[in-house]
């Protein structure tokens, strides 16, 4: 499976676990990544799109260009700053693939990066990956999902389109397509979490690939990491295990990283 740990130090602070499966695709498109230091974690998921050639180069590409620029640069004053410029260099690099025959690969990847440093958390995203934070029993998502439906809500919002029209469009397939994703060669939507989200002991967080939110609901999500939060690599496993048996129209590849915070 493409994923890579890189546990430099020990880190007291987190326990971090990690599952991806293929679903009932016949390749993998999806690339994990964390590195812990002794007070810090990195933790990036990539769901590429583009087949076999395309998909699987653009999330390896845009996980390993990242982890090599924070690994040079570390120690990292300005976070937030270091998150979005990625962003961007990670979409040119993707842009730039070419296949066999020297042209354009035209492959893309979503991205999601959580950065922690104790209690701090910093995190960003591109395309409709999640992060999800689970605290007292609750789970909510942090980032939004940048596609159609986003636009439709901003325009209603904007009054440039009628409710009708909204909901008539909220509705179709359409709706999920991605407007912005590394590959684009110019990102038309990055967030990025600019002041840190405080920490609790006992959070959990959790990257993911569609192929999680896709299968499962977000009680299903939260009630499997709870029953599971002793050990971080059978709470990530079970929930992709869980994402491939409800899944309903054949299941995507599927990739979670899993982070407990433990406190002092």
């Amino acid at each position: 499976m493409n994923i890579i740990e890189e546990r430099a130090e020990k880190n007291p602070w987190f326990e971090i676990g990690v599952s991806s499966i293929l679903g009932t695709r016949s390749y993998q498109q999806d690339f994990a990544y964390f590195y812990t230091g002794s007070q810090e974690v990195l933790a990036i998921v990539c769901d590429g799109m583009g087949g076999l050639q395309g998909g699987e180069r653009a999330s390896q590409t845009a996980v390993q260009l990242m982890a090599q620029d924070f690994k040079r640069e570390k120690p990292i004053s300005n976070i937030p700053a270091f998150l979005h410029q990625e962003a961007g260099r990670m979409d040119k690099a993707v842009a730039a693939l070419k296949n066999d025959q020297g042209k354009p690969l035209e492959g893309g990847t979503t991205l999601v990066a959580v950065y922690c440093n104790k209690n701090q958390m910093y995190w960003v995203s591109v395309g409709d990956s999640r992060i999800y934070l689970i605290r007292g029993g609750k789970i909510s998502s942090e980032n939004r999902e940048h596609n159609y439906r986003l636009m439709l809500k901003e325009q209603l919002a904007a009054g440039k389109i009628s409710r009708e029209f909204y909901e008539k469009e909220e509705k179709t397939p359409q709706a999920e397509a991605l407007i912005s994703f590394l590959g684009m060669n110019g990102l038309k939507v990055v967030d990025v979490k600019k002041t840190p989200t405080l920490l609790h002991k006992g959070d959990m967080i959790m990257l993911c690939s569609d192929g999680v939110y896709k299968s499962l609901n977000e009680s299903q999500v939260c009630a499997m990491a709870l029953d599971n939060d002793l050990d971080m690599y059978i709470a990530a496993d079970r929930t992709t295990a869980m994402a491939l048996r409800y899944g309903q129209r054949g299941q995507d590849n599927t990739t979670v990283i899993l982070m407990k915070y433990l406190g002092e």
